[in-house]
């Protein structure tokens, strides 16, 4: 998907600059290019989360327009507020044509396992792959078919076909079904130790009654005397 967004390009580094920028309703950002020393821009708060709304789940390109120039950017890097949540600053990386780039790639699943119709859990292990491609080969995801998946069976990276070079393992694991959780069974006791709890506890307190009786005859004796 490609996104067109109006920049404007900034000289403001210091932190109390920044902070005036977001109050003024921008979002600070950097276009990182080879060879070059990144562009420092802002955004408009408004009308970019409008756009970047619109990508989410899916790759997607940002044709930033700043300076007069149009720069066909990825998203490399976004830092967010630990409480609201909120984009803080964005990092762009421009992308050129015949030149291979490292992005995350979005995991998909096809179908409904074999494991689940048995009452087993699908569990996606990796939500994104990270992969180098030309930016023309950028799949918007990769789906994996999982029909074929039984309880506790796994489908690792060299189970997949992958037309793009990853720096991950042949074993790293994906995706897998694993058993239901048993629920944890009450316990249990058998009727003969339940009878024989109730025994001991008659005879203790049959015990406990005749130690009794010494001490209230005693009392009574003195009382007469």
């Amino acid at each position: 998907m490609n996104v067109k967004i109006e920049a404007v390009a900034r000289d403001k580094g210091k932190k109390s600059e920044i902070k005036s920028l977001r109050k003024e309703g921008f979002i600070p950002g950097i276009i990182y290019g080879e060879g070059k020393e990144g562009l420092k821009i802002s955004l408009p708060k408004i009308s970019f989360l409008k756009e970047y709304n619109k990508t989410i789940g899916e790759i997607a390109f940002f044709d930033i327009t700043a300076n007069g120039k149009v720069y066909n950017t990825i998203i490399k890097e976004r830092q967010v507020h630990p409480v609201s949540r909120e984009f803080v600053h964005l990092d762009f990386l421009e992308i050129h044509k015949g030149k291979a780039i490292t992005v995350n790639v979005p995991i998909k699943t096809k179908g409904h396992s074999q494991g689940e119709q048995a009452g087993g859990l699908l569990e996606v292990l990796m939500r994104k792959l990270e992969v180098s491609c030309l930016p023309k080969d950028i799949p918007e995801h990769i789906e994996i078919d999982v029909s074929e998946l039984n309880i506790g069976e796994t489908i690792h990276l060299t189970d997949i076909e992958l037309d793009m070079h990853t720096e991950l393992p042949g074993d790293t694991p994906l995706i897998a079904v694993r058993a239901p959780k048993k629920e944890e069974e009450e316990e249990v006791i058998p009727e003969e130790e339940a009878v024989e709890g109730e025994e001991a506890e008659k005879e203790k307190t049959e015990e406990e009654s005749s130690e009794e009786k010494p001490s209230k005859e005693k009392s009574s004796k003195e009382k007469s005397t």
